[in-house]
């Protein structure tokens, strides 16, 4: 019998806490049983007293992710382990990942570190495959709105009797910043590519997560969206997104996973989306530039100021269709917060709570999978209903 349905790892890192206090102040409180754990006990305890008063409160486990002994005391006390701790090619993810895979307790992280999760795939699927446990990557920003609605953009098309050869991806929105946690994971990829542990093949392998692809979409490179054109499809001009270099790798494994390929996926961002987050920086941020120092490039534990986290937004359109070109349909994603904190920790507390509360609404198969072959439509109910309805929504448009 295990004590916990959910343990929150790295807990009092930047976001870290703003999923503890998601979880604390959850309208299902009530239904399901949670920990806040870290290395640090004083921050833990710390951190569970300014959560007090919203119901019995989390319970404190201390873990060392260097530790194989204190993480697998952790992992089977639990069902379910969400990590915010990385960079995870760096604090031991892999030790995390292998307790999971191993005790059968499912586990979802923020990783955005392509090399971290095609070891974990080479390493764990397999195992995890056996003993039926959900490992599940690139769960906040990076991936889901991509990879969800990508799978809701092919389910719609596939009800109209089509099968899908293409789909694209333009992010319309995408106002926010990032932490330190996410800038030492930025800097970890221009490390690993100056390492020369991998080569540029690697580097460059659109198909770097999805080994198992023995058919391949044509002609794609990483983003698939590389350079400043004027797209037919969506009736704007787009250029490269830095996202999606892991957003159309999570997107390709979900396709590999699936069956679904030989089906190509493309990401890119709108000249109106950077033109409207400049804006914004100069509309909100203005009396943040003059009253703090700015922090273009974050310590660990800091994140975005506040009236981002809240005035921050992402929106994607995503068109898939069929090879003919005749049949097409189109999703529009979008939600409120910083992409990078505000909202993705608001989508990883909501991927925890389906994997520990939805079981019997989730598809049955274990291994490293993506949110979308791991938690599919019922995630997609949860974030739709999540803050009554005003955090995000998927659905299907006419453009």
């Amino acid at each position: 019998m295990t004590k916990y349905d959910l343990v929150l790892y790295g807990a009092t890192g930047f976001t870290g806490k703003l999923v503890a206090n998601y979880l604390a102040s959850h309208p299902s409180g009530g239904h399901f049983s949670w920990a806040i754990a870290g290395r640090n006990p004083k921050k833990l305890t710390e951190l569970r007293a300014s959560l007090s008063g919203r119901g019995d409160g989390p319970g404190v486990v201390v873990a060392e992710a260097s530790d194989a002994a204190s993480v697998s005391s952790m992992v089977t006390d639990t069902r379910v382990v969400i990590t915010t701790a990385g960079p995870y090619s760096e604090y031991h993810g892999d030790t995390l990942v292998e307790c999971c895979a191993r005790a059968g307790t499912d586990y979802a992280d923020l990783s955005g570190e392509y090399w971290f999760q095609r070891r974990m795939i080479d390493e764990f699927h397999a195992e995890a495959q056996r003993t039926g446990t959900k490992i599940v990557v690139a769960a906040g920003v990076d991936s889901i709105p991509s990879d969800l609605g990508t799978q809701l953009a092919i389910e719609r098309l596939e009800e109209g009797g089509a099968r899908a050869t293409q789909v694209k991806a333009l992010f319309t929105d995408y106002a926010g910043s990032f932490s330190g946690g996410t800038a030492r994971t930025l800097a970890a990829g221009r490390n690993l590519k100056k390492s020369g542990d991998y080569d540029d093949a690697f580097h460059e392998d659109p198909y770097v997560l999805a080994p198992e692809a023995n058919v391949r979409g044509s002609g794609e490179s990483v983003r698939g969206w590389d350079h400043l054109r004027c797209d037919r499809d969506f009736k704007r001009f787009g250029g490269p997104f830095f996202m999606a270099a892991i957003n159309a790798r999570i997107v390709r494994r979900s396709l590999a996973l699936n069956r679904l390929l030989p089906c190509s996926y493309e990401e890119g961002i709108s000249l109106g989306a950077w033109l409207k987050s400049g804006w914004l920086w100069m509309s909100r941020g203005f009396g943040y530039f003059v009253g703090a120092p700015i922090r273009f490039r974050p310590k660990r534990g800091e994140g975005p100021p506040l009236w981002l986290q809240r005035a921050g937004k992402f929106r994607v359109l995503i068109r898939a269709r069929s090879e003919s070109g005749a049949e097409s349909v189109v999703v529009e994603v979008k939600g409120r917060g910083d992409p990078g904190d505000g909202a993705t920790s608001k989508m990883f507390a909501e991927v925890g709570l389906c994997l520990a509360l939805d079981r019997e609404k989730l598809p049955t198969q274990g291994g490293v999978l993506t949110p979308a072959t791991a938690l599919g439509a019922a995630l997609r109910e949860r974030l739709c209903l999540a803050e009554g309805g005003a955090f995000m929504q998927f659905r299907v448009i006419n453009l």
